[in-house]
């Protein structure tokens, strides 16, 4: 990946920015992919205009029912039992995507689990991108979210609960914390192993008054393979 394309794009959203730019990427086009914590399809249908077979996947029934009726009545969308397996069997993919999915969950039982079906799911072949918060994210003075809030003073311990607002929609979100070790050891425990890690800054040159995002990365990106 050369490194201009580590940016994020002039995009208002760099979330969705940052998403894009992974999935043209990474995730190869004609692909077989499950998105998991589908929300409601933005990112499965973005992949599917780069001619992938999509199925996507969430907890929520609300987001499911959302999707289809709303934005994608014709797409492959499952509701999901939090703490269980996935309804798929082995290898059954060619590659998944978690979007900022991994910090919703509470328990490190809970978040083996789900790693490890995700290794599960994929060939051999097999690929995976996951996208998450770092660990200075909960620190930083960002142009897309607010973080100043009692809940996230350091030191931070893996699990515990932490709080954003996303700007400038003013929207509160709680997520959990888990630091950059976290996820590697739940990774490697599963099988997967890290074959790039990105953590994309922003531009300068942007028409966007960015703060502390050219400086440190607010997420990190992992690109994943099955070990061998």
């Amino acid at each position: 990946m050369r490194e201009s394309e580590l940016h994020f794009s002039r995009a208002r959203c760099p979330h969705y920015a940052v998403t894009q730019r992974t999935l043209t990427l990474y995730l190869l086009q004609d692909s077989f992919i499950l998105v998991l914590g589908c929300g409601t399809g933005r990112s499965s249908r973005f992949l599917k205009a780069l001619g992938n077979h999509v199925v996507g996947g969430d907890i929520s029934t609300e987001m499911i029912a959302q999707q289809a009726r709303r934005a994608d009545p014709k797409g492959d969308y499952h509701l999901l039992k939090p703490s269980q397996s996935l309804p798929f069997v082995d290898g059954y993919f060619q590659a998944f995507f978690s979007n900022w999915m991994l910090l919703e969950i509470g328990n490190q039982i809970e978040l083996n689990l789900i790693v490890r079906e995700m290794a599960r799911i994929i060939c051999s072949s097999g690929v995976g991108i996951v996208v998450t918060n770092t660990e200075e994210f909960y620190q930083g003075n960002w142009l897309s979210c607010l973080v100043d809030f009692p809940e996230n003073k350091p030191p931070l311990h893996s699990g515990q609960q932490v709080k954003a607002r996303l700007l400038p929609e003013n929207i509160d979100v709680t997520d959990y914390f888990w630091s950059d070790n976290d996820y590697k050891m739940a990774f490697l425990q599963a099988g997967l192993r890290v074959k790039q890690e990105f953590r994309p800054l922003g531009n300068s040159s942007d028409r966007l008054q960015w703060k502390d995002e050219i400086r440190i990365a607010p997420y990190a990106i992992y690109q994943l393979e099955k070990s061998l």
